[in-house]
């Protein structure tokens, strides 16, 4: 590789003219890409299966190549003018390499290995139960489900199908959203909720998702009682009533947490909506009709695009309680229930017949579910038909 033979800013842009000598090995190629990519040499020769001196090697070869540096040594490495002018200038290698291996394994059997990586939740809540219908239908093929907080590379091979909750931004990258997540504030039945409510939330990897940062800003000032690295876990301490938390409402319905609260009943800032995620179905142009990997986008597909309101039930409202003596009402969603005193400070609450709320079942269900949390102080009684 030689030094470009000129530079000069058009439509003000700095235009690099690269010439790729023909014996340029390929594995030095592929080791800066692989540099690129991962940010480190130790990473890259990891990746690659080499050992991190060969990663240099091929480094330095290709730098007295160009007759300048391709990256800066930081942490992470930077590319420099030249080293990003490379990197473009390969990329389209990268892709034909990726194409002509899928080409290969492109037969008609069905047999093989295809990768899948996703977060740890997809697979446990939504993959792992279905796999017996999938094997059913292709019992020749293997599936490798990796399980990780970090985004897998496409363009390196690393993986064949990505489940993300981000939406793919390289051109090479083909997705389809197949499923949109919505959260809320969930808190166990039997939790005081009042200025002092602890909250949990997300840490390590997780720290940076949106649901995190706007746990992070409702509860500004306030450090978390309990902070995980697994969302799962998050909505289980919540179950056992350690504090509230934003959890997805799919897993709320899993743990049977049903009780969503408002950020103001536990002294909480107003910031906003939570707001929702996206499952992205991601594959790399390349593999897209590899019928090994069409067969698995398929069947992902069959079992993640459901409508989420499909046959899906609403959690259930809060619950705010106010007794004066033998007075007093339960509000639901602004609706208000009176409540009598009767025998061993047990409350019953009526529940009208005539101009009933239209959520008046809903209602009636998260009110019994505080009943269950706390017996003895509640009596549900019912007058008329339901």
């Amino acid at each position: 590789m030689h030094p470009p033979r000129d530079g000069n800013a058009q439509f003000g842009m700095l235009v690099i003219h690269f010439r790729m000598d023909d014996d340029t090995p390929w594995e030095h190629l592929r080791t800066f890409e692989a540099l690129a990519r991962h940010g480190s040499l130790t990473k890259a020769a990891r990746a690659l299966g080499v050992s991190q001196s060969t990663v240099s090697r091929h480094l330095a070869q290709l730098e007295e190549r160009a007759g300048s540096p391709l990256l800066l040594r930081e942490t992470p490495i930077a590319l420099t003018e030249r080293g990003e002018a490379l990197l473009a200038a390969i990329r389209p290698m990268t892709d034909a390499a990726l194409s002509a291996g899928a080409a290969l394994s492109a037969t008609p059997e069905l047999r093989g290995e295809v990768t899948v990586t996703t977060v740890g939740e997809v697979t446990r809540w939504a993959l792992v139960g279905a796999l017996p219908s999938f094997y059913r239908a292709y019992p020749h093929l293997r599936l490798r489900l990796l399980a990780s907080n970090q985004i897998a590379s496409l363009a390196a091979g690393e993986a064949d199908v990505a489940l993300r909750f981000a939406r793919p931004e390289r051109g090479e990258l083909v997705g389809r959203r197949l499923a949109t997540e919505t959260y809320a504030l969930f808190a166990a039945p039997g939790l005081a909720l009042g200025p002092d409510t602890p909250w949990l939330g997300l840490a390590g990897s997780l720290a940076g998702i949106p649901e995190q940062q706007h746990a992070a800003r409702l509860f500004a000032g306030r450090p978390a009682r309990l902070s995980v690295e697994d969302v799962e876990s998050l909505g289980l301490a919540v179950r056992d009533g350690l504090g509230v938390a934003i959890l997805p409402r799919g897993l709320a319905a899993r743990l049977a947490l049903r009780r969503e609260v408002k950020a103001s009943r536990v002294g909480a800032a107003e910031v906003g909506p939570i707001p929702s995620r996206d499952l992205w179905l991601v594959v790399h142009r390349s593999k897209r009709d590899v019928p090994k990997v069409r067969a698995v986008v398929d069947w992902l597909t069959s079992v993640l695009a459901r409508p989420a309101a499909r046959g899906a039930r609403p959690a259930a409202p809060e619950v705010h309680v106010v007794h004066r003596g033998r007075g007093g009402y339960v509000e639901i969603e602004g609706k208000r229930y009176a409540i009598e005193h009767v025998d061993r400070g047990g409350f019953s609450v009526s529940f009208p017949c005539k101009n009933r709320h239209p959520r008046l079942a809903q209602h009636l269900e998260a009110l019994e579910a505080l009943a269950r949390a706390e017996p003895g102080k509640w009596a549900i009684e019912r007058r008329g038909r339901r």
